[in-house]
Formats: C-alpha cells, structure tokens, sequence
C-alpha cells in the first residue's frame, strides 16, 4: 500500500506538527511537576485554609444519594485562615463517569480576598474528593496581588458538601511547575 500525498501536505503536516509542539511547550514547562512557590519571586501561597459554604442550593437529576451525572450545585461560602479571608462563590456540576466509575466533577469558584480576585474552574475526580483525597483544580488571578498569576487551588474534604481544607498556589505564567 503506497501513501500519496498531495502537492504541499506535507509541508502542511510539518508545519502543525510545529504548531502543536509550540503550543504545548508552554503548558509543559508550566504546568509540570510541583515546585516550591514560596521560595519563587512574585509568587503567592496560602496554606491551611479552611473552605466553609454558607448557602448551597442543590439541582438533582440522578436518584443516587451521592449525586450523579447531570446533577448541580450553587453555594456561597468563605475561605479563611487565621492570616486571612475570603468570599468564595461557586458552581459544581457532575459531568460523566469515567472509565474507572468514578464520577468527573467540574467546579467554577469565583475568589475575592480583600486584596484580590482568583478564579479557580477546572474537572476534578469527584469520587476521590468525596472520599477525602486531595484534588485540585487550576487558578487564575483577575485583580490584586493575583492579577496575571496563574496556579492551583487544591482541596480537601473535611465534611461532605460542608467544609474543605484548602490551600492556593500561585506565580507569574511560566514558573509554577
């Protein structure tokens, strides 16, 4: 079996291959394996937060006692410290089962600190969360101390749909790793 190619694709072919190694360059080198931010210029950490909701108002399509696909949530809350604090705005949505039956939870958390705004929006096993297992999902900064810083908001269940351990991580695009 021969393989013709057409006049030009394959300087098309080579020239996405290109593209794509330009474009997830930047996605590897800054969103590898874990660094030590505090010790970064420019970066912010937050440790031993503690996530608490004030207000949840709850969608649920599926019957299962643990949520299911397709089921949502709105809550209102506050992430505080004794160093700190903060109004935390979310939205969680079950999204699919994967592979394994584990359910993939999708989160978008507006954060505002006195001194700034994060945005935290990404999938997260929420299986795993449900069982206590740490998750995270990426930030961004919008305003403040945090206005173009890129990182992690990484989480903990503490008390099931209650209260979450929490810390966030975050510096300038291309340091965290």
């Amino acid at each position: 079996m021969s393989l013709r190619l057409r006049p030009g694709s394959a300087r098309r072919a080579r020239m996405t291959a290109l593209f794509a190694v330009l474009l997830l360059t930047p996605c590897t080198v800054s969103c590898g394996g874990r660094s030590t931010p505090e010790a970064l210029p420019g970066c912010v950490v937050l440790d031993n937060l503690t996530e608490q909701f004030t207000a949840t108002v709850q969608s649920q399509l599926a019957s299962a006692p643990s949520g299911g696909i397709g089921d949502s949530s709105v809550s209102v809350g506050r992430l505080y410290s004794t160093a700190t604090s903060a109004k935390v705005y979310g939205e969680n949505y079950v999204r699919m089962r994967l592979s394994d039956g584990h359910l993939l939870g999708y989160a978008n958390d507006l954060i505002e600190f006195g001194d700034g705004t994060v945005q935290a929006q990404g999938f997260y096993d929420l299986t795993n969360a449900d069982a206590g297992q740490q998750e995270f999902i990426p930030t961004i900064g919008t305003t403040g101390v945090f206005r173009n810083k890129l990182g992690r908001f990484t989480f903990r269940t503490e008390q099931a749909g209650k209260q979450f351990s929490a810390s966030i991580e975050m510096c300038p695009a291309g340091i965290l790793k």
